[in-house]
């Protein structure tokens, strides 16, 4: 009985870091800590998969990086963060578990969207706006309009939102609870729409129509791409934010960001990189002469993890989310089309599809609570992908 009780106590704690992701990583992190410390007595030895092994083949390659980083001290404390999504992968692997606990996992995250979106669209009609000692709780929207919600930064809301809506789609298609999975796909959307957001509306898109493939609906996949692009065209400042592409400061800081990464990569070790985080710190030096105004980062992930992690740390990362894709849908074949597991890596599917997409020309996995809300999907992967070997009867006739 004591067993049970810990190990609820350990999945309200994770599901209460989930639902703090893309609000404050401050407190994701405490909570996962404590749903470990309520876990761990009771655990068996694990055994690990493929996806488990990768896992800690990229936290080596992220301390390589850091024992060879040229600010080393820098490298060590921003490197920090990937043990933080180690424990999130195994966290949610070993609690989200079950259909009913993943119907929990659906639902909280649901009720997080809800949250965010009913405060983001109230900001949007009156400006609302909370900020205690100089802490914006919930950030003024900027110039333009563009909403924060209380995710205090427009591109965490649009990422986190573009991340969620393909899980919530897949449970609203599943058909229980349509009315709750239904307003908070609605008014997801809806937010969504008011964040302007060029990078994140790719990356729905994406995962939108990607899912709808793996889903075997390709009427709906083609239709998706058409009423994306007449939104795009027809709403005015979304319309505004992808014309700005071609002409832009802040696009044109990218490229410079691109050529110094590049120049920083070569000029260093190429196997192991100059260190996590380093990229910011390195970035006068190399950058094009008058443009010394260093960005934290490149809008690249694959770029940066290069410039950062080298080779070795690249390959290393470039694995975990191939298979993991991979895993998602394979997952999904094989899993009865009723039951909640299959639905859940559907979504993960359109969800991991969008978020590779994104990061073409953004660096998610460098804001900690995005980077544990994608881990924890990869962990519900690894544990789906588990039980299928463990329970060839969960697989579909």
């Amino acid at each position: 009985m004591e067993r049970n009780n810990c190990e609820k106590t350990s999945l309200y704690l994770l599901l209460g870091a989930l639902f703090f992701t893309p609000i404050s990583a401050y407190v994701s992190i405490p909570l996962m800590i404590f749903s470990l410390v309520f876990l761990l007595p009771f655990r068996k030895a694990p055994t690990f998969n493929l996806l488990d092994k990768l896992q800690f083949v990229l936290l080596g390659t992220v301390l390589l990086s850091s024992i060879f980083a040229v600010h080393k001290t820098h490298s060590f404390y921003a490197g920090s963060a990937f043990p933080a999504y180690l424990l999130a992968y195994f966290l949610a692997k070993a609690l989200f578990n079950t259909e009913k606990r993943l119907e929990s996992v659906s639902k909280v995250l649901g009720t997080l969207v809800l949250t965010v979106s009913i405060i983001g669209i109230f900001q949007y009609f009156t400006n609302f706006s909370l900020v205690i000692h100089d802490i914006p709780v919930v950030a003024p929207p900027s110039g333009s309009g563009r909403i924060a919600s209380i995710c205090y930064n427009t591109l965490i809301l649009a990422s986190f939102l573009a991340f969620s809506l393909p899980i919530l789609i897949a449970f609203f298609i599943k058909g229980e609870d349509k009315i709750f999975f239904g307003i908070a796909v609605f008014l997801g959307l809806l937010t969504f729409l008011l964040t302007f957001s060029r990078g994140p509306t790719l990356a729905l898109i994406g995962a939108l129509f990607l899912f709808s493939l793996l889903l075997k609906k390709r009427a709906i996949a083609i239709l998706i791409l058409i009423i994306s692009i007449i939104l795009i065209s027809f709403i005015g400042p979304l319309r505004m934010r992808f014309m700005q592409t071609f002409h832009c400061n802040n696009d044109f800081s990218r490229i410079i960001a691109f050529y110094a990464g590049i120049k920083m990569w070569k000029a260093n070790s190429i196997f192991t990189g100059v260190g996590i985080h380093n990229f910011y710190l390195l970035f006068e030096k190399y950058a094009l002469p008058g443009h010394t105004r260093g960005p934290h980062y490149i809008h690249c992930m694959y770029l940066n993890f290069l410039v950062d992690a080298g080779i070795i740390g690249f390959l290393a990362l470039i694995s975990v989310f191939a298979v993991a894709l991979e895993w998602a849908r394979n997952n999904y074949r094989k899993l009865s089309k009723n039951s909640s597991k299959s639905w859940m890596t559907a979504g993960l599917f359109g969800s991991f599809s969008g978020f590779l997409i994104h990061n073409l020309v953004d660096n998610t996995i460098y804001v900690v609570g995005l980077g544990i809300l994608f881990w924890m999907g990869m962990g519900i992967v690894s544990s789906i992908a588990d039980s299928l070997i463990l329970n060839p009867k969960a697989t579909k006739d």
